[in-house]
């Protein structure tokens, strides 16, 4: 009985052992089944077929002709427009002189246009001058080069007293606190006593009367011509 059940077992245990080992067979990695790993396209629906398919059905835009026209046919006015406008700029430019303008009535508006300009000692311009970079200013525009300072500009032209000045003569001061009788202040003299210079004590352009202010009247020393009588601005 003993070996019945013993025989028993033993087979029992076979047949166990056979069972497990076909069980485990069966679940080796080599034999089991990978799935199939998916492009992004072919997530998308996307196929290698669908691809070819596509780019063979698809058009290509058509781009219209564009005339190119010359520069002178797409721009008709250019070339008359550039003209114009240099026309338009040299004309703004130019100084027209009416006939038979006097260089002493040039240099009277000269000087005038001047008023208010700020005195600076040595100074010659554009925004500020002296007294003799004032005479030379106004002179140098009417077409008239005198010497840079004073004492100089009182040895050019024609000597006048103080009863011959006329419009245009420059009027030449010793303006020195002790009199020297050298000249230290220069004006233009614009008629009826009447006489435009840079002012020091002023601190600027400004016209002033003989009979009004008559420290100028004692301290005057002569007058100086330099503008003929028959000079003329030149006209266009």
């Amino acid at each position: 009985m003993k070996i019945i059940s013993t025989k028993f077992i033993l087979l029992t245990s076979m047949v166990f052992m056979t069972a497990c080992s076909t069980t485990t067979a069966t679940l080796k990695p080599s034999k089991l089944i990978t799935p199939k790993k998916l492009t992004t396209l072919e997530i998308m629906g996307v196929t290698q077929g669908n691809i070819k398919r596509n780019l063979t059905q698809a058009t290509v835009p058509v781009i219209p002709e564009i005339e190119v026209l010359p520069l002178a046919q797409t721009f008709p006015m250019i070339e008359n427009t550039f003209q114009e406008a240099e026309e338009n700029l040299f004309q703004e430019n130019v100084l027209y002189v009416p006939d038979n303008v006097s260089v002493e009535s040039q240099v009277e508006e000269d000087a005038k246009r001047l008023l208010g300009i700020k005195y600076v000692w040595g100074a010659t311009g554009p925004y500020k001058y002296d007294c003799s970079g004032f005479t030379q200013k106004v002179y140098r525009d009417a077409g008239i080069n005198i010497p840079r300072v004073s004492r100089d500009q009182a040895r050019v032209g024609q000597y006048v007293s103080f009863d011959n000045l006329q419009k245009g003569d420059m009027v030449f001061f010793d303006t020195n606190k002790k009199r020297t009788g050298k000249v230290s202040h220069v004006g233009i003299y614009l008629g009826d006593g009447n006489f435009i210079h840079a002012s020091s004590a002023a601190k600027k352009v400004v016209i002033f009367n003989f009979n009004e202010k008559t420290f100028y009247k004692k301290r005057f020393l002569w007058g100086r011509r330099v503008i003929q009588d028959n000079y003329f601005m030149a006209s266009l």
